[in-house]
């Protein structure tokens, strides 16, 4: 009994394995594919607005992905959900490799965006969160923050294969990475709840008014206190302002990621170089390693001001960081404004990840949590959508992001207002359920 005791709790073996399906798949299919691009364009002949369309469906079709992935992951093992995303990351990835038509391009990101995106980053979060009341915000953190850890690692290496073998080269070995690195581990630990071994959450029965080890009160269970039934939550206007703020989010995220390397260096459309930054490839895998870097302790360090501060403090936090590297973006001939859109967005776009099924619970409770998370992460893919695609067409008819990036930056004050307007309206909400008025 006392050895059983001493072992470290299961769940953090799930966390692992959602680090590690991060760290591999989910880079190499959306942080990675921005080093791709300049590339891809060139040597397809197609313009960035072509490019960012095409990419852009792997988002739309993530839509239904999401809302699919929320629906089915307490019928389906989490281990077979997460073990199918990871094969046909896989064998996405070997597609890329092959492609020489636009067709081709949008055809893989399609598949890319109906298993992969649900398949990873919300799967990860519905099922990480199942296995923690105490340290939730840490335990999603950490396992998300695995996308930041693969694009630092991933990156460098990335870009020489590029240089050295071509782009196609790249991908065939990104996808050796994703198989070798993240199916064993998923297919052996990754549990869609903790009764499934016989456990409980972990935390369980711990309340909002603990205290931590400073003697503060402890966040150590920020869900509401009680779990407002879906039925109720999808047609109260606190989820629509939610909703709306985590797809304004989206669209900062769409048009940022998938244009940041173009957006510093130069790229060739139907012959004619444009240049942006004027940066080499160098200083780019500098650049985005080192947003990799800041990714890392950026959830991490996310999920612990979640836990320690609250779901308010995350979301200013996040905005602010938002609007500041969207402003460092209008800048990107400089050598610092780069590094400071780098670490501030580093930073922001953690919120669209770590945030989601904490807010989530924050605001309506844990008790069917995977619809409502499915619901915000699959409005913020259509928002990522929309910001890929739009944000490629300014670039063509301007031959600049930067118009892209002021629009952006108000838009990061329109979410802030929106998911801080959204708390005390579903706190009104939760009243009225416990009263028996809703």
């Amino acid at each position: 009994m006392n050895a059983k005791a001493k072992r470290p709790f299961f769940g953090w073996w799930v966390v692992a394995a959602g680090f590690f399906i991060m760290a591999t798949c989910y880079t190499a299919m959306v942080n990675g594919m921005s080093l791709f691009q300049p590339h891809i364009v060139s040597d397809l002949g197609i313009t960035v607005g072509d490019y960012n369309t095409a990419n852009s469906l792997s988002t739309l079709v993530s839509i239904v992905g999401a809302l699919v992935i929320g629906g089915v992951v307490d019928k389906f093992p989490g281990r077979v959900l997460g073990g199918f995303s990871v094969v046909v990351t896989a064998l996405v990835l070997v597609g890329f490799s092959q492609v020489s038509e636009l067709w081709q391009l949008m055809l893989f990101f399609a598949i890319d965006g109906l298993v992969v995106i649900a398949g990873t980053r919300l799967l990860i979060s519905i099922v990480v969160t199942n296995w923690f009341v105490k340290k939730r915000g840490l335990a999603v953190a950490l396992a998300l923050s695995g996308s930041g850890f693969g694009g630092a690692v991933l990156s460098p290496i990335i870009s020489g294969l590029i240089v050295s073998t071509g782009w196609r080269t790249a991908f065939m070995v990104l996808a050796a990475v994703c198989f070798i690195l993240a199916f064993p581990i998923t297919v052996a630990t990754f549990y869609s709840r903790p009764a499934v071994k016989g456990l409980e959450p972990y935390g369980v029965g711990a309340t909002a008014g603990a205290k931590d080890s400073s003697g503060g009160a402890a966040k150590v269970n920020e869900t509401a206190d009680v779990d407002v039934p879906w039925k109720v939550v999808r047609k109260h206007y606190s989820f629509f302002l939610v909703v709306a703020g985590f797809f304004v989010m989206g669209i900062l995220n769409g048009a940022a990621i998938p244009n940041a390397i173009t957006n510093i260096t130069a790229v060739t459309m139907d012959g004619q170089t444009v240049v942006t930054g004027g940066h080499d490839a160098a200083f780019a895998s500098i650049f985005f390693s080192f947003n990799m870097v800041v990714v890392i302790i950026a959830k991490i360090g996310t999920g612990a001001v979640y836990d320690r501060f609250g779901v308010r403090a995350g979301v200013i936090m996040g905005s602010a960081c938002c609007i500041a590297g969207l402003i460092c973006m209008c800048f990107p001939t400089t050598d610092i404004a780069p590094m400071g859109s780098a670490f501030f967005f580093g930073i922001g776009t953690c919120m669209g990840t770590v945030a989601p099924p904490l807010v989530a619970a924050k605001l309506f409770g844990a008790g069917e949590i995977g619809k409502v998370t499915g619901w915000l992460t699959s409005l913020q893919m259509l928002g990522y959508a929309i910001g890929t695609i739009v944000s490629g067409r300014v670039f063509d008819a301007f031959l600049s992001f930067a118009p892209m990036w002021v629009a952006c930056a108000v838009g990061g004050v329109a979410m802030l207002a929106l998911l801080l307007a959204s708390e005390p309206a579903a706190k009104r909400l939760a009243q009225q359920v416990k009263a028996g008025q809703a």
